[in-house]
């Protein structure tokens, strides 16, 4: 049995690999969890356990000392080309497993240009393009933000009196809480169409938004005009491990 695991900075999310190549359900935990949670009893029945860990070293340490001795464990890492992707930032190795293996996962689903959005503490938003010879996927970049929470947390630390924790969206707010909610969204919002149009020019195509990630439905609800174009896949990390595996074999 086949175990997908995805180590992000809050939470850890696992699911297993079904024989057909399906995802089971996605489960979840907080890193702090991990030793009380139900990925024990699922790892006890492992033959292979698939990693992306960008947590840093404590949870990694965590996770090793989890696993059965039975089992064949892998640390993904990025290459310069997997799964019919290439990859072309400046130095592919130094580029997040977890961008990584979202960015495969989305050119599986549809192979054709998209913007990759994984949402978490950190909010990455990643183009994904086709390469005109190969007719690969080619990954030609992204950005990274903060989070919608680091975000409000930030407002709420370093100025007095304000907090956004409780708001909500509204084209024009009219109290504080959703003034701070609205301007943070608005803040992912425009950094996601920006990276689209920016897309879109490059490669003369309109392309879907993938968003995956702890705060995705909400931004896909605030990304009202594209919103026929945006698919929210939760566990999109993990189907990339999946198909990484694959060329493990």
């Amino acid at each position: 049995m086949l175990i997908v695991i995805d180590a992000g900075n809050t939470r850890v999310k696992w699911a297993e690999v079904q024989k057909d190549g399906r995802l089971g359900a996605m489960q979840a935990v907080t890193n702090a969890g991990i030793k009380a949670s139900t990925l024990v009893s699922a790892l006890s029945q492992a033959e292979k356990v698939m990693i992306a860990n960008v947590a840093g070293a404590t949870t990694e340490q965590l996770l090793t000392e989890m696993m059965p001795e039975k089992a064949e464990v892998v640390f993904a890492t990025p290459q310069a080309e997997a799964c019919h992707v290439i990859n072309q930032y400046e130095k592919s190795e130094t580029l997040g497993i977890d961008r990584w293996a979202a960015v495969i996962a989305a050119w599986h689903m549809n192979k054709q240009p998209s913007i990759v959005v994984n949402a978490g503490t950190a909010i990455t938003i990643d183009a994904l393009s086709k390469d005109k010879t190969t007719k690969k996927g080619a990954y030609i970049g992204g950005s990274i933000m903060p989070g919608l929470q680091p975000m409000l947390d930030a407002l709420s630390g370093n100025t007095a009196n304000l907090s956004g924790s409780a708001g909500i969206m509204h084209v024009f707010p009219k109290n504080t809480q959703d003034a701070i909610h609205t301007g943070c969204m608005n803040a992912v919002v425009g950094a996601v169409v920006l990276q689209m149009k920016q897309l879109e020019k490059h490669c003369a195509f309109l392309p879907k938004i993938v968003i995956s990630g702890g705060d995705a439905v909400k931004i896909a609800e605030a990304l009202t005009p594209q919103l026929k174009r945006v698919v929210v896949v939760e566990d999109l990390v993990l189907q990339g491990l999946a198909l990484l595996e694959k060329e493990t074999v």
